[in-house]
């Protein structure tokens, strides 16, 4: 027997694109002004995932600060760093 769609996560106002709509479709960057789209889509800090050893002590510091714990991690480095 098929399972008749939620009526909770059916929004009749906002149909599901189908492929025809989509392959119409146009890139953000050629439809909306370029300040605004600059804006959207600019990063503050590109940010890089790196691998390092750090001693446990460290770590364990940080993480008893709380959450966000390596967001203050990064920014104590960017300290260190003359940044």
């Amino acid at each position: 027997m098929a399972r008749r769609p939620n009526p909770y996560l059916t929004d009749e106002e906002n149909p599901e694109l189908e492929a025809g709509a989509i392959a119409h479709g146009r890139p953000a960057k050629e439809i909306l002004p370029s300040e605004l789209y600059e804006a959207l889509t600019r990063r503050r800090d590109e940010t890089v995932s790196v691998t390092l050893d750090i001693d446990r002590s460290v770590v364990e510091r940080f993480q008893s600060t709380g959450p966000n714990w390596r967001e203050r991690m990064n920014e104590a480095l960017k300290k260190a760093s003359g940044r």
